[in-house]
């Protein structure tokens, strides 16, 4: 089967280029669209670690549409490296474990197998509506009263899980989907309770359910069945740490409820306080959570109670003992808390709080709006009800830019900006994070060697003026110097180099400016330990050279003492 990485339909073998939108379609699955005879693939809903989500379509009820969820052969087995019977026994367990829970808050799983050409896949119920991560990044935080309304019917599906002797261990906001259309009360068994629960304040959220339940042990079983093998080095595997118990990340500790309320409380502090309680690589995820206790959420946002923040912070005690038995009581503790009247100001004008590091720059709509100080910060008032693009920038990193929804009710919103480094030459891996068909694919080529026309001096591909003369025109340096040598030119290759003290880019030492920060590079008469001072200034880009500069290394031009 193949895919378009831009569309992400999905097609058959033979259809090599999309014609949605005529780009070259890849090849991701072995084997046709139609799944195990069954179930036909119509488009990639995500991808992960332990494979891919696709829309599909049940053959034998054509109606009915289904997600299916795929897992790597190569990962159903520990590190003890399972014979492959074993591996699929351990997966069918485990499915038929998932498939046990019967709960309206719950996805159900309807069916797993592996086709004929070695594909493992688990079918679950297709929700039609948004994650609680897309909720959050869409609108940063939430009130108290919208986060225990959700949290509700998340608990419910828990609590209906942990009945069956069933762990979630991966519990996240990516994992908790909101239905788009309310269902009717009593529409499934033994969901009227459920109903009677979230129905008054749940407003226009909808419907929660809880996916993925036993995926985690499908992925990572044990032996005995209830010890966590997944340490930090299967971070890539288990998913996302920020939201795993402390005990989680250490071998053979013994795991029971209170690991998954672990994690709600973690999804319950990312709801008010907009950010998860411990945030960083992973070597500072494990530290923080194994020595210190999280951040109270008061230092987050003021409108949150004390009570509130207690139930949260009781849910994430580094010792399982600290925290409550079970799941149903940490909720009751958490909805009375809730329920306490909490004076605050009022606030007629909106305000949204963006954290980010220092020196970020803030846009909404592309008009800047401050930069982020020492306090990590930047507090924007009066940004009109509805929905914005705001982009926070940051050096050396790419922009995060989303679109955010302001509400009218004047409540406090906090957004954390999340940066990705620029990609680097090699592709993730699966472990990492990375998905098993790269878009990108393939290696960045190395930039070439030009030189300058007028004085041959060398540099990379991509500079547009020359650092010894000012020229502005160049040509690629072929395998042979003499070919690649202009007409005329005795420029020989220098046996040494300088090097740009504020670019780092590698010069020969014939160069005296930098093509690329402007800056006086020549090797005589420099002292950089020490101050030098501004002696000229370009009349057309306004940048600083020594007095001996005679080019602008930005725009070209000549300068004039």
């Amino acid at each position: 089967m193949r895919e378009c990485p831009r569309c992400e339909n999905c097609y058959e073998d033979d259809v090599v280029t999309c014609p949605q939108d005529e780009a070259n379609t890849k090849h991701t699955l072995p084997g046709p669209r139609l799944l195990s005879g069954r179930y036909l693939l119509e488009k990639r809903l995500g991808r992960g670690a332990m494979g891919q989500v696709y829309r599909a379509r049940d053959q034998n009820l054509v109606t009915r549409r289904v997600a299916v969820k795929t897992v790597r052969p190569d990962i159903l087995s520990d590190d003890e490296m399972l014979q492959e019977g074993e591996a699929i026994a351990r997966f069918e367990r485990e499915a038929r474990a998932a498939a046990s829970i019967r709960h309206p808050n719950v996805v159900d799983v309807t069916d797993f197998g592996k086709s004929p050409d070695g594909v493992f896949f688990l079918v679950m119920e297709y929700v039609d509506g948004e994650s609680l991560y897309q909720l959050l990044r869409r609108e940063g935080t939430l009130d108290v009263q919208r986060t225990v309304a959700i949290l509700a019917q998340v608990v419910a599906g828990v609590e209906a899980a942990h009945d069956e002797g069933i762990l979630h261990r991966d519990l996240k906001p990516a994992n908790i989907f909101i239905m788009q259309r309310l269902r009717r009360a009593g529409s499934s068994p033994g969901s009227a309770a459920v109903q009677s629960r979230w129905s008054s304040s749940s407003g226009a959220d909808g419907f929660v359910k809880v996916g993925d339940f036993g995926l985690a042990k499908i992925i990572h079983a044990d032996q005995s069945g209830s010890t966590s093998a997944s340490g930090p080095e299967s971070r890539g595997i288990i998913g996302t740490p920020e939201y795993m118990a402390p005990e989680q990340m250490q071998t053979g500790v013994q795991l029971d409820a209170r690991a998954d309320i672990y994690a709600l409380g973690a999804i319950a502090y990312h709801m008010l306080g907009g950010r998860p309680p411990f945030i960083g690589d992973l070597a500072q995820l494990v530290a923080q959570k194994l020595m210190q206790s999280p951040p109270s959420l008061l230092s987050l946002r003021s409108d949150i109670s004390t009570e509130v923040d207690s139930v949260i912070l009781r849910a994430l005690a580094r010792d399982p003992s600290e925290r409550p038995q079970n799941a149903g009581e940490w909720f009751d503790e958490l909805e009375t808390a809730a329920g306490k009247r909490f004076e605050t100001q009022s606030q007629s004008d909106s305000r949204l709080v963006v954290m980010a590091p220092q020196g970020s720059e803030v846009y909404v709509d592309d008009e800047r709006h401050g930069s982020i100080g020492r306090s990590g910060r930047v507090i924007l008032n009066s940004i009109p009800p509805g929905q914005h693009v705001l982009r926070v920038a940051r050096s050396g990193e790419i922009d995060d830019e989303r679109v955010i929804e302001i509400r009218p009710d004047g409540i406090e919103q906090i957004i954390q900006a999340q940066f990705k480094s620029a990609p680097s030459s090699e592709p993730l891996t699966p472990s990492q994070g990375g998905s098993l068909d790269s878009r990108t694919g393939g290696t960045v080529d190395t930039p070439r060697v030009v030189v300058c026309t007028s004085c041959g001096s060398r540099f990379a591909e991509g500079i547009r003026f020359c650092g010894r003369c000012g020229g502005t025109t160049f040509m690629f340096v072929r395998e042979d110097p003499e070919i690649a040598r202009p007409t005329g030119s005795s420029v020989s290759r220098p046996s040494a180099s300088i090097i740009c003290p504020s670019c780092k880019q590698e010069y020969p030492l014939a160069v005296r400016f930098c093509g690329k920060c402007g800056i006086f590079i020549a090797a005589q008469s420099l002292d950089w330990s020490k101050p030098r001072p501004v002696e000229v200034v370009c009349k057309i880009c306004g940048s600083s050279y020594s007095g001996d500069t005679r080019f602008c290394g930005r725009c070209g031009k000549p300068i004039s003492a």
